[in-house]
């Protein structure tokens, strides 16, 4: 039986949970951005893609494009939620799932046929189910390779599926521009150029020997690649190795007590994804950028390891203090949680009592945000930068 690899790819995904909240936003240009100076576009809408906006320009080149577009900040929280729900679907159609973002992810379909019937049949239905219960648009593609299975779903956006038959790989890969090969980036792909090579068929077609001069190992793999040909196997992701969260600010700054206020922000969003995922941090680190773009970082062990935000931020701000070594303005602050641990067992860093008092206020306040929004509840001291 040959293969059957799906590549998943939910449309727009950020713009359309957008309209799902605020149906007023169906057919208007619409990107989702914070909006600052300094930000760039996540996703773009189908309407403000004819302006020239996509996703990881400029905030303020994609205004000039397109000065009536809509601007959403975005919500994360339920972007997470829709995005559980698309691979609670696919779950149900094979047991090998790999998620490779938010949105998008491989499907193993191979040997399942009997259960949900030809690919296509598959196919169709995940579809149709993936737009009846979440109301979003998902883009298929099917082929006998992961990598052909990915360029087939971005053809068939938006809302389609493709079926690249057994054989018929490299005879779908060849007319398209090379870079539209995974693993051809701006380093490669003037390389591959010098030697005339314009088109996936191109490589496809240069001898192997130039093949492995020009690009090295690598370029064994991509020259299989435009041949349709991977190997590569569908396994389920690793369990993060770390949960982190950053940000940039507006205006560069080396206030201390901004900077702190800041971090409590970051590692209370930390702490609540810990929690929620029932993970524990074996080690806290601070991450920050100087305006001249060197970046600094520092880490700490925990022992015993932890998931409550009184705890990540004592040790934050330690790990704070050591990289202000200097005056130099910061542009960005992030806070990460490494060293993962499965667990319940809280170890005794604090009294015991109030240990459990800690717990269980953390468990309602994330309870409430399960169910009205995660800035329901916050704590007093992020209230006002000032306040320590």
């Amino acid at each position: 039986m040959p293969r059957s690899v799906f590549h998943l790819d939910l449309d727009t995904f950020f713009v359309a949970v957008e309209r799902l909240l605020d149906p007023a936003l169906y057919g208007k240009p619409v990107i989702v951005s914070s909006g600052t100076a300094r930000s760039v576009v996540s996703a773009a809408s189908y309407e403000a893609r004819k302006f020239g906006v996509h996703s990881a320009m400029p905030f303020a080149q994609a205004q000039r494009l397109c000065p009536q577009v809509i601007v959403c900040h975005g919500h994360f929280r339920e972007y997470e939620k829709y995005s559980r729900a698309f691979f609670d679907i696919l779950e149900e159609y094979s047991p090998n799932l790999q998620p490779a973002s938010l949105d998008e992810g491989y499907l193993e379909y191979t040997g399942c046929e009997k259960l949900f019937g030809p690919p296509l049949v598959a196919a169709t239905a995940i579809q149709a189910r993936v737009k009846k219960e979440l109301g979003l648009d998902v883009s298929i593609g099917i082929s006998t390779a992961k990598v052909v299975s990915k360029i087939a779903s971005d053809m068939a956006k938006p809302a389609g599926i493709l079926y690249v038959r057994p054989g018929h790989e490299a005879a779908l890969l060849a007319p398209l521009p090379i870079r539209q090969l995974f693993g051809v980036g701006p380093k490669t792909e003037p390389r591959l150029r010098a030697l005339g090579i314009r088109s996936i068929g191109d490589l496809a077609q240069l001898p192997r020997a130039l093949v492995g001069k020009v690009l090295g190992s690598m370029g064994y793999w991509l020259q299989d690649a435009a041949q349709g040909k991977d190997d590569s196997q569908v396994v389920r992701r690793e369990q993060a190795k770390s949960i982190s969260h950053e940000e940039t600010f507006m205006l560069d700054t080396t206030d201390p007590k901004f900077l702190r206020h800041a971090l409590h922000r970051l590692v209370c969003e930390v702490g609540y994804r810990l929690r929620k995922h029932g993970l524990k941090a074996g080690t806290a680190c601070v991450k920050i950028r100087y305006a001249d773009f060197s970046l600094h970082t520092k880490s700490k062990a925990l022992n015993p390891a932890t998931d409550m935000d009184r705890v990540l931020f004592k040790a934050g701000t330690q790990l704070l203090d050591k990289v202000l070594t200097c005056r130099v303005r910061i542009r960005l602050l992030g806070f990460a949680a490494q060293k993962l641990v499965e667990g319940k067992e809280q170890g005794m860093l604090l009294d015991v009592e109030d240990n459990k008092k800690m717990e269980h206020l953390q468990t309602a306040a994330d309870q409430i945000r399960e169910r009205y929004g995660y800035d329901t509840v916050r704590w007093a001291s992020l209230l006002r930068p000032e306040v320590e």
